[in-house]
């Protein structure tokens, strides 16, 4: 019975990070396909002052994306912002 435990939670474990990885490619995409390099670069992401936490990083993607109409869900900014979190902030969330 333990050992059932141990996998059952390794198996987990693996999911989630496979789910969070497979989000930021997503938000990857959407991120490409949005253009939003045209206003951004990487020194904005890397040197961000503004930015201190996964919360608020979520919060400037939402700004971005109303003050550019851009049609996202709740998920896709979430995933544009697990996107910018792995390959630039690297926060706990």
């Amino acid at each position: 019975m333990i050992k059932f435990s141990k996998i059952s939670l390794l198996i987990a474990g693996l999911m989630v990070t496979t789910a969070a990885f497979a989000d930021a490619e997503e938000g990857k995409e959407m991120f490409a396909e949005a253009k939003c390099m045209e206003c951004h670069n990487n020194e904005d992401f890397s040197e961000s002052k503004k930015v201190h936490n996964f919360k608020q990083l979520e919060k400037r993607v939402r700004a971005c994306q109303l003050s550019n109409s851009i049609s996202w869900f709740d998920e896709d900014v979430t995933s544009v912002a697990d996107y910018l979190n792995q390959d630039f902030y690297k926060f706990k969330k």
